[in-house]
């Protein structure tokens, strides 16, 4: 969920890119529906930018440079700051672009940590 101000609360789905070979950004793009054919809204992620959890007990929101977002459960609040947390590592050491290999293995190790999540809320463990 994103809170865009004046009480107004959106469904978005996100994408989360990682960096480009000479860029100091990585986008952050929201989609309006699952399809994630029309762009609703972008964030650029850089060294700098500002990423944090909200505090309050069992508070599933968190911030992206001043931008107010609310994930299904704890866990996924983790699991998009900890994405955003590694590419912000990987700007900082000016890490190389990633290979497509990189990427079908970052894929691999969200869905991995996916199921994990989905198999805890239904009850059967990991």
């Amino acid at each position: 969920l994103y809170h865009g101000g004046d009480d107004v609360t959106t469904v978005l789905y996100g994408e989360l890119s990682p960096h480009s070979r000479g860029s100091e950004l990585a986008r952050l793009a929201f989609y309006e529906n699952e399809s994630c054919q029309k762009l609703a809204m972008e964030l650029w992620l850089a060294v700098g930018s500002n990423c944090f959890e909200k505090v309050g007990v069992n508070c599933t929101c968190f911030c992206i440079n001043g931008h107010d977002f609310s994930a299904r459960t704890l866990s996924e609040r983790k699991l998009w700051l900890r994405a955003i947390s590694n590419i912000k590592v990987k700007l900082q050491n000016a890490a190389p672009a990633p290979s497509r290999d990189d990427i079908g293995h970052y894929r691999e190790a969200i869905e991995e940590q996916i199921r994990a999540l989905e198999n805890s809320i239904d009850g059967r463990g990991p």
